[in-house]
Order: structure tokens, then C-alpha cells, then sequence
């Protein structure tokens, strides 16, 4: 590899139910050559409940406006990632090619 090698892979579901397992949605094997992002979630009628440019995201399923817990349901993001390339930094679609994604909420355990 002549350049840096960016991993950042997100997961589509999540269980934010506090029993300890999955309950933030972070990346999968965390990010690798990511400086920063810029990521905003939304629910289905289009509201913004969430946003952040932590590449690790950790979002803990609640509304970062009211702080209340989000009902289970389809969450959609939209956004950019920034690569760290030998040349500099690179802005990226995220996830890759398709600048947005869906990710399901599920609270039961």
C-alpha cells in the first residue's frame, strides 16, 4: 500500500437497551485513518435527532435535543466522512459512494 489504508464501516442496527452489549452506535472495529466526520440522523418523518463529527459517533439512541430514549424504529444518516491520505485530507460520502444509510433501533432484549 503507497497511501494510508481509511476503514470505516458502520453497522445497521443497534440495541441501545443497557444489558452491556451493543447499546452504542459506534463503527465496527472503530476507524482507522478517519479525522473526522460529519454525520446527522434523522428519524422517518425527517427530524433531526442526533449529529456529531466524533468519528467514534457513540450515539446512545436518544434525541440529542430533548435527551428523551428514541422508540425502536429506522433511523436514516446522512453525511461525510475525512480521510487521512498521504496527500492531505480527503472528504469522503458516508458511507462510502452512497452518502446515506439507515440504521434500525432496537430496544427489547
Amino acid at each position: 500500500c503507497i497511501d494510508n489504508c481509511p476503514f470505516y464501516d458502520l453497522p445497521n442496527v443497534f440495541t441501545p437497551n443497557n444489558d452491556g452489549a451493543n447499546d452504542l452506535y459506534k463503527p465496527m472495529r472503530g476507524s482507522r485513518f478517519i479525522s473526522r466526520i460529519e454525520m446527522k440522523i434523522y428519524n422517518k418523518w425527517g427530524n433531526l435527532v442526533f449529529e456529531t463529527e466524533d468519528p467514534m459517533i457513540n450515539w446512545d439512541g436518544t434525541d440529542m435535543f430533548t435527551g428523551k430514549e428514541l422508540p425502536e424504529d429506522v433511523y436514516f444518516y446522512a453525511g461525510y466522512m475525512y480521510e487521512e491520505r498521504l496527500s492531505g485530507e480527503v472528504k469522503m460520502p458516508l458511507p462510502k459512494d452512497d452518502l446515506r444509510g439507515f440504521i434500525h433501533l432496537i430496544r427489547a432484549n
